[in-house]
């Protein structure tokens, strides 16, 4: 993983891009980094890697100077249970616990400060699928909700580890699940609402509550695989493998504006996207090894 001070910018040739030099780069995983996550505060982020283990880093100075010396004090904890890929992480925005989702077909819920890190593990029916992305239910926060390989989606409470709802997600299993795969999930930062990325194009809304589909709407022109809901919950953005990022406004569901972002590569184009928690920044992570900020 690499870290870069937004605020250390140099004009690149012939471009009205900027290049930005990474300050620091953390080393710890065995093989690729699926998925990373920040504390609320800025001072520590979590990953979690192809090597099945979940990472605490504590997060340096941005002023550090990127010949310095390695600190080995960088990586605060590791956390050791799921057997197979990390490929999601949520951070709750209240208490300090974590969700992370793995092709284990698990979600464990951590407290990485205290000395028993492992909390819970939550495992579905085989039916379900593998989990492929994780969130904690923002507007109440015993809950979160988990998509599946399968299509399916379901919020769960995190004390009794029951299904509360079941969310209407695989309609159209017709010919196999390949197509309706979930790829992202997110919560509604203040409304029962849950957003959800499709394989098939789609982004759908959901209610927490009845389960039911409140919209969906054909977002792009190949699979959806990225989604972030701004601080306030007035804005979406959404990535895809047509190398597209969108900014839709949620109260009217249409898309504001459209950036081609990265290129494509191996098929694949954006892996994430992202918003700046407190300026009016919007970030996307692509195949093509860029991670792009925009203003």
């Amino acid at each position: 993983m690499k870290l870069w001070n937004l605020k250390r910018t140099i004009p690149a040739k012939k471009s009205a891009f900027l290049d930005v030099e990474p300050i620091y780069t953390f080393r710890g995983h065995v093989g690729a980094v699926l998925c990373v996550s920040m504390n609320p505060t800025g001072e520590q982020c979590y990953s979690g890697g192809v090597d099945g283990t979940v990472r605490v880093w504590n997060v340096p100075n941005s002023n550090i100077d990127p010949y310095d010396a390695y600190d080995p004090d960088v990586l605060s904890l590791t956390l050791s249970g799921h057997t197979d890929a990390v490929w999601g992480l949520a951070f709750h925005t209240q208490k300090p616990q974590l969700l992370s989702c793995s092709a284990d077909g698990t979600v464990k819920l951590w407290s990485p400060g205290s000395k028993a890190p492992l909390l819970q593990s939550y495992a579905a029916e085989p039916a379900m699928g593998v989990p492929s992305s994780v969130d904690f239910v923002h507007e109440d926060c015993s809950h979160m909700v988990v998509a599946y390989t399968s299509g399916r989606c379901a919020v769960y409470d995190l004390e009794t580890s029951k299904v509360v709802v079941q969310l209407e997600s695989n309609q159209n299993v017709e010919g196999g699940a390949a197509r309706d795969q979930l790829n992202c999930v997110v919560s509604h930062p203040t409304m029962p609402v849950t957003v959800a990325a499709h394989e098939d194009r789609h982004i759908r809304f959901y209610d927490n509550v009845t389960g039911k589909v409140v919209q969906a709407m054909v977002a792009h022109q190949d699979a959806v695989t990225s989604l972030a809901v701004d601080p306030n919950g007035l804005y979406l953005l959404s990535g895809s493998h047509d190398c597209s990022v969108r900014l839709w406004n949620l109260e009217t569901k249409q898309c504001v504006q459209e950036i081609t972002a990265h290129r494509k590569k191996s098929d694949e184009s954006i892996h994430c996207v992202g918003f700046h928690p407190t300026k009016p920044y919007i970030a996307s992570g692509g195949a093509d090894a860029l991670a792009k900020v925009f203003v």
